[in-house]
């Protein structure tokens, strides 16, 4: 006799069996790490301020596709009371733990592109050479992290290194 699966059960056989799937994040039951506000404060604790300006990194994210679960997500962040070319830091987490940063220098202009980023891997994107803050007119380099089983792979090129000093916060 032949028994009929619901759709939704249907889908989930498929995608356990289906050659490549991959699941969008660890199952339930998982060790799965903190919040995203937890993560943060836990990472920058163990992260000194910015090398290169020695302005203390804020916790308040500038893009993130934190997941507890994911084998590799990441927090964009930047140095408190940052202008448009302040340095940003991507911090890396595998299941919630702080692995380390996407590149070891800040740089200005980070982003995440989160569309292409999945469950093991994180895809940042860099500007550079720009005439302006607010001009589109340089370099864009994309560069994918992947999560290898045991830590993060930089999969490739790293941006070039700024070509001018980011800008000082404001004053207070």
């Amino acid at each position: 006799m032949i028994r009929w699966l619901s759709s939704s059960a249907l889908l989930l056989c498929l995608v356990a069996v289906w050659p490549g799937a991959t699941r969008a994040h660890a199952a339930p039951g998982a060790n799965c790490g903190p919040d995203q506000a937890t993560a943060v404060q836990n990472a920058l604790a163990k992260y000194p301020s910015d090398p290169a300006t020695g302005w203390k990194w804020s916790n308040a994210p500038q893009a993130s596709n934190y997941d507890p679960c994911a084998d590799l997500s990441a927090v964009l962040v930047s140095v408190e009371g940052a202008t448009g070319s302040s340095p940003e830091q991507a911090l890396m987490f595998h299941r919630g733990t702080y692995v380390g940063t996407g590149t070891p220098n800040a740089y200005p202009f980070t982003s995440l592109v989160a569309r292409a980023s999945t469950h093991d891997t994180v895809v940042l994107s860099y500007g550079s050479g720009q005439t302006c803050t607010a001009c589109d007119d340089g370099k864009v380099t994309t560069v994918r992290y992947r999560w290898d089983g045991t830590g993060v792979q930089m999969l490739d090129p790293a941006p070039p290194a700024p070509a001018v000093p980011p800008s000082p916060p404001p004053s207070p």
